[in-house]
């Protein structure tokens, strides 16, 4: 028997989708359906074999990418599964986490169950199945092999760039000028550290971005940022 953890904030129809894994694939099941409680399920417990978690957070500050990265980081023995709607919208935190993290494969909502169980046995057997054809068309064509979540470390290379991400998080619609406020740093320097940081952006789908994307990608992303920032602006 093996143990499943599904992480979905639907929470009645993720008992009901658990239940249906337990009765037709012989599997043990536990649903978790707040990203904060997932530590706790996870750390100081056997590793489950697979983590089969959904994208889309909206009541929370906080999406599926971030209790992927965590249970990555505490079970790396767990195999990693993306169960999503398929909307627009969690495109580009599916193309991070596609591209980022090792996932065994991506399961639409909407398919058959029979389809579902097929893709989560193959991933229990084999430790990979295709993705969905109804998801295929946001995956990108192949995954980038430079970009890792290592390579993050180039976009924190010292204490002024912490300040920048950190402000660039945390401020809902950044400018120089409440950036400056937050950091203490002049704008022209906000500005310089913005440019030095371009060419690297490129490698995450971001071309001369704006403020606003910056935005974004830190708050998407910020569970591969953090660690880097943290570390960077500790006093030595």
């Amino acid at each position: 028997m093996s143990r499943i953890l599904l992480v979905d904030d639907a929470a009645a129809l993720a008992e009901l989708f658990g239940r249906a894994i337990e009765r037709q694939g012989g599997h043990h099941v536990d649903v978790v359906v707040a990203l904060a409680d997932v530590p706790a399920q996870i750390d100081g417990t056997e590793p489950y074999d697979l983590a089969l978690v959904d994208l889309s957070f909206p009541q929370e500050p906080g999406s599926g990418l971030d209790a992927l990265v965590h249970i990555s980081r505490s079970c790396p023995s767990t195999r990693l599964a993306i169960i999503t709607q398929g909307d627009e919208w969690v495109a580009s935190l599916l193309r991070d986490a596609w591209e980022l993290l090792p996932i065994s494969t991506v399961i639409s909502k909407s398919a058959p169950i029979d389809y579902q169980m097929a893709a989560i046995d193959a991933v229990l057997a084999h430790g990979s199945a295709p993705p969905d054809p109804a998801i295929q068309p946001l995956l990108p064509d192949r995954r980038r092999s430079l970009r890792s979540a290592e390579r993050f470390a180039r976009l924190v290379q010292h204490a002024g760039h912490s300040k920048l991400w950190s402000a660039l998080h945390d401020l809902p619609e950044p400018t120089y000028k409440s950036m400056a406020d937050r950091t203490g740093l002049k704008l022209n320097t906000l500005k310089n550290y913005r440019a030095q940081l371009i060419d690297e952006l490129k490698l995450h789908g971001l071309n001369d971005p704006t403020l606003r994307d910056m935005h974004l990608f830190a708050v998407r992303c910020w569970a591969f940022l953090e660690p880097f920032v943290r570390n960077v602006s500790r006093p030595s």
